[in-house]
């Protein structure tokens, strides 16, 4: 084989309207990070100029620097996790770098070239600190020029600490985007799976029996399924994912070719081992048998980097349960309690907060990132008058070292 992502916003895959564009990272406008599938931005680099002085970032380390650029900005969500991506516009090749820090005074994290589909930059990570600020930086890659490119930032599934809780059958669609912040290359095990863009999911069981699953590729373009691979562990520690490395043996995986009428693969009646090498060969592993009680988290790698979705189909007599309450993200930052209402409001909201958060600053923003008002919030309950803004979509900031934010629905 070989090689070919709280505030949150739920929507449906297709192109959004662009944000005003941005030359220097104080005027980045900011993304909205999604929660289950990519509302990508328009975007172009039109108009700018390439800067690499200190308070513009620098010169990137990858990506052939040099082009002009543009900026963006998100809030890092509760999870901590966030994948930033990008597909082809007028630029087929382009180039992407990641800072925290203030607008005026940028720290490097990540830089990326060619990880999303063909040739554009994906930077998937886990590790951002709740809260923070982080500052996108966009350009053509592979030559001076200009154009336009489709840009989103989602929650990202891709290491074991943000694994998505499941117990029925579910559609992610375009789900998979990166390698995360931790290399699952598994290379100790019988699969020998390389990771590339990968997504984690963690489930329990109620009733002992036999279990069974099925992944459906989404189909692409080109009417070529996308080549998943996957690993599977079975562990009762609540503290799996924060011990978790490579070296850990599965209890079944699969790195044969998926390639198919319908690119499918898992655990099924056809199955034959339970650890299937990579290359020509079955693409199911055989039934397993589990016990009431026992956790299980599955690894799963698009081999093909295609950022195309898939149903997942659970079977056999084994049941599921769907009554826990699961939370594998590891939060860098403590969860405060905070409760804002009405929600949507028309002409206020009340926001009671942890008495811990007494004194703290808050700020409502538009979708644009454009301060709309703020202040102190004085008592456990505070009253935020909203009147005077027109109908939508509204985002409020709470806290100083640890921030906290809430979509507002204004009617």
């Amino acid at each position: 084989m070989k090689k070919i992502i709280s505030i949150a916003v739920v929507v449906s895959f297709f192109l959004m309207k662009g944000y005003a564009q941005s030359d220097t990272p104080c005027n980045a406008p900011f993304l909205i990070v999604n929660a289950d599938s990519c509302g990508f931005v328009v975007g172009t680099t039109d108009g700018a100029i390439y800067q690499n002085d200190a308070i513009n970032g620098g010169t990137p380390p990858c990506a052939f620097p040099g082009s002009p650029d543009v900026w963006y900005r998100f809030i890092v969500p509760a999870s901590g996790a966030v994948a930033i991506t990008s597909t082809e516009g007028t630029i087929t090749d382009g180039g992407m770098a990641i800072y925290s820090g203030s607008c005026s005074n940028l720290q490097f994290i990540a830089c990326d070239d060619d990880d999303a589909s063909n040739f554009m930059p994906v930077i998937d990570r886990s590790d951002f600190q709740v809260g923070d600020t982080i500052y996108v930086r966009f350009w053509k890659a592979a030559g001076a020029g200009t154009g336009t490119f489709n840009i989103c930032a989602i929650t990202s599934h891709s290491d074991c600490r943000s694994a998505t809780f499941v117990c029925n059958n579910r559609h992610f669609p375009r789900n998979t985007y990166g390698p995360g912040s931790n290399v699952d290359a598994f290379s100790t095990n019988n699969c020998g799976i390389t990771e590339y863009q990968s997504q984690w999911l963690t489930f329990t069981f109620l009733t002992s029996g036999s279990f069974t699953f099925t992944i459906y590729p989404d189909s692409l373009a080109e009417a070529m399924y996308p080549d998943y691979d996957w690993i599977l562990f079975q562990n009762n520690d609540p503290a799996f994912c924060s011990v978790y490395n490579s070296s850990f043996v599965p209890s079944v995986c699969n790195a044969s070719s998926s390639y198919g009428p319908l690119g499918s693969t898992g655990l099924g009646v056809s199955g034959v081992s339970n650890s299937v090498p990579p290359g020509p060969g079955n693409p199911f592993c055989p039934v397993q048998n589990v016990n009431a009680g026992d956790t299980y988290y599955l690894f799963m790698n698009n081999f093909t980097t295609s950022s195309t979705g898939y149903n997942i189909v659970f079977g056999g007599t084994a049941t599921m349960d769907c009554n826990l309450t699961v939370d594998v993200v590891e939060h860098q930052k403590p969860e405060l309690k905070t409760a804002i209402y009405p929600n949507p409001a028309t002409d206020e909201i009340n926001v009671e907060t942890d008495i811990s958060l007494i004194g703290s600053t808050y700020t409502l923003y538009d979708l644009l990132g454009n301060s709309l008002r703020s202040g102190i919030l004085k008592e456990e309950k505070t009253r935020i008058a909203l009147h005077t803004l027109s109908q939508g979509i509204y985002f409020l900031s709470i806290g100083r070292e640890l921030k906290q934010q809430y979509k507002i629905i204004k009617n």
